[in-house]
């Protein structure tokens, strides 16, 4: 049983450890995909990086076998992980601080750097030197010994470690609410994962380990613990100054889990012992192994689809689930243009093949007159007939009439459905199924070639030609209403949504303890050295984007003030506040492409309104494309000048306001 147990526990190490490289790996790409926004997201994932860097040091030791020179690579590989394992500790706990609202002063970036430095310092000395290690080894795991500066090195690190678990702990009483200091303290339980991972305590302890089956029963339990440990971390840190609501951040992060560390590990355990097992068991497991993994990968697929959405129910919308069915149902049904587009034509081809006719179309019925949707074999001389028509239903007129003079003729009547002609089309009203009343709203009209019968035009359709058709008008009724109340929902969404954001970034700073963002300081905003950047991204954005709609400029006074001006739409106050300050760069007079004081306005109008190349502009305004950026940055400095006098006289005229006798001001800036 021993023996077994020894022969297997080598495996079951080298799987453990690729399992904790898998894990490292996996979520530093869910960071650099998701958490480049956010500082401590940022330096979490260079942590990850140290950790993953150290792990596939660890598979190459284990890969080596005999060869002593390659196991001795590998291990001073290691230490680009280990040597800044402690610095990106200091860094992160500096990043969590900030994230509470107490930067740094300069002291805690300036210990920051040096302790980067010294990292830099041991990585030399731990790959090019004897110094920190020394006396390569091979039981009961290939290691090094302890070097004379090892001592040195240990100090560094656990005094850098420390010192981090102690600026989280400051970081754990700053925090306004309960779930944020319980999150906090969960954090540190798991804060000392990465350290334990990386930190190589075969230098210290190698020698101790009598026995081969203790040392790696005691590494397989350290490492499993580590694994859980990590994973847990990496939860921990996705909401960190997350603006998504909680039940976001946990479906994403239980999806990435199940379909990448998750099926990675089970595939690699599949990969590692099936031909081991097959040894044992007489088996050509090196032949089957593909097959199995191959299979075993279709089953996870498949098992995380049919899982997933009973897991999400009851582990993440258990108290929101009537509102997170609707919210699904409404983005199973939402139509797109794409699929409002071939529902019609669907529709028109079923009318074109059942009444053996080339022409069909369906039309709807704003106020300004006809709007073709779509249509088949539909030539020119008709489009142009029915979009310039003035088609009129209105039966206090005496009935349907083209009052462009072309003949509308009702040649079938059945109860509440009728069908004209009109040219050579039999033109069916759509009517509306939602509104009251709806006998006289028409919002659209069902057109198809008039059917021939033995080479004459039918004077009316047969009862089964009208039935076919009703079904296929009130079917087009219905894709014309829900297009028109979908795109009613989108128009509300363009206003609303930029608002939702603005609120959730509020939520995800107070959350951590920054204060200051509740109050909204755009006093201190606008003085930030940051500000000429978030404008530079929204003159980037200027047309729709990101920099524009989810930026902190949204809460400025004057854009909350050009709400009004702007039908509550944030995105058209940003842009209304931008045009005006570029109006306010604008020199009086004719403009010029070569006069100097029209430098400025000329790059901003041509390089973000018109959204022309830089070599284009640099061309038009005969200048080097080096001056042009040069010369842009310090139109962009000008422009944040000017929305920030903006945002004072708003700020001003605010206050002002509030005074008994006060009036209210337009405060925008002329």
């Amino acid at each position: 049983m021993i023996d077994l147990l020894l022969s297997i526990a080598p495996l079951l190490n080298l799987s453990l450890s690729a399992a904790i490289a898998i894990i490292a790996g996996s979520f530093l790409l869910y960071g650099l995909t998701t958490g480049t926004q956010n500082r401590v997201k940022r330096v979490f994932s260079v942590l990850l990086a140290t950790v993953t860097i150290t792990y596939i040091g660890d598979l190459g030791v284990a890969y080596s076998g005999t060869d002593v020179a390659a196991a001795e690579f590998w291990l001073r590989f290691q230490w680009i992980g280990i040597a800044y394992v402690p610095a990106v500790y200091a860094h992160l706990s500096d990043a969590i601080l900030e994230l509470t609202g107490l930067p740094s002063r300069g002291r805690r970036r300036r210990a920051v750097i040096m302790v980067y430095v010294i990292a830099t310092s041991f990585l030399a000395m731990g790959l090019w030197s004897d110094a920190i290690v020394s006396d390569l080894r091979l039981s009961p795991a290939p290691h090094f010994g302890a070097g004379p500066w090892f001592w040195l090195f240990f100090t560094y690190f656990a005094g850098a470690v420390a010192t981090s678990f102690w600026f989280v702990v400051r970081a754990r009483k700053r925090s306004l609410t309960r779930s944020t200091r319980q999150r906090l303290s969960l954090l540190l339980f798991t804060y000392a994962a990465p350290a334990l991972a990386v930190f190589p305590f075969l230098l210290l302890a190698g020698r101790s380990f009598g026995s081969a089956l203790l040392f790696y029963g005691m590494v397989i339990i350290v490492g499993v613990m580590l694994a859980v440990m990590l994973s847990a971390m990496a939860y921990l840190m996705a909401f960190f100054g997350a603006v998504q609501p909680d039940r976001m951040i946990r479906a994403r992060m239980l999806q990435f889990f199940a379909r990448g560390p998750l099926v990675a590990i089970i595939l690699l355990v599949v990969i590692q012992w099936v031909p081991t097992a097959g040894a044992v068991l007489g088996l050509p497991g090196d032949v089957v192994m593909p097959f199995i993994a191959v299979a075993t990968l279709l089953f996870l697929q498949w098992a995380i689809t049919i899982v997933k959405p009973v897991t999400e129910r009851w582990l993440i919308y258990a108290d929101d689930r009537d509102e997170i069915r609707k919210i699904q149902d409404l983005e199973a049904r939402l139509l797109t243009g794409t699929d409002f587009r071939q529902l019609l034509d669907t529709l028109l081809a079923s009318a074109c093949d059942y009444l053996q006719v080339q022409t069909a179309f369906v039309a709807s019925l704003p106020d300004n007159g006809p709007v073709l949707e779509r249509s088949i074999g539909l030539d020119d001389e008709l489009t142009r007939a029915l979009t310039g028509s003035a088609l009129s239903f209105d039966s206090s007129n005496g009935g349907p009439e083209d009052q462009n003079g072309d003949a509308l003729v009702s040649i079938f009547v059945d109860g509440d459905q009728e069908i004209l002609q009109w040219h050579s089309i039999w033109l069916m009203p759509l009517r509306s199924q939602l509104d009251v009343g709806a006998d006289d709203q028409i919002i659209g009209l069902l057109g198809v070639a008039v059917p021939r019968q033995e080479g004459q035009p039918q004077a009316e359709p047969d009862p089964e030609q009208w039935g076919v058709l009703r079904s296929l008008a009130m079917r087009s009724a219905e894709i014309l209403e829900d297009r028109r109340l979908q795109a009613e929902v989108f128009a509300s969404l363009d206003g609303l949504l930029p608002q939702i954001a603005a609120v959730q970034r509020l939520r995800g700073a107070a959350w951590y303890g920054d204060i200051e963002a509740l109050t909204m300081p755009t006093d201190v905003m606008v003085d930030s050295d940051e500000f000429a950047d978030m404008i530079k991204g929204a003159l980037k954005h200027y047309w729709g984007g990101p920099r524009l709609t989810e930026t902190s400029l949204l809460t400025l006074a004057v854009v909350r003030q050009a709400l009004d001006e702007n039908d509550g739409n944030p995105q058209r106050a940003m842009r209304a506040v931008l045009q005006q300050a570029l109006e306010n760069l604008r020199p009086e007079g004719e403009r010029s492409m070569t006069t100097s004081e029209w430098i400025f306005y000329n790059i901003l109008e041509m390089r973000f309104i018109q959204g022309r190349k830089v070599k284009d502009v640099a061309l038009r305004l005969a200048m080097s494309e080096t001056d042009l950026y040069r010369k842009q940055k310090d139109a962009i400095l000008e422009v944040a000048r000017i929305i920030a006098d903006m945002e004072r006289s708003t700020l001003a005229g605010d206050l002002d306001s509030l005074q008994p006798d006060g009036e209210m001001q337009t405060s925008r800036s002329k």
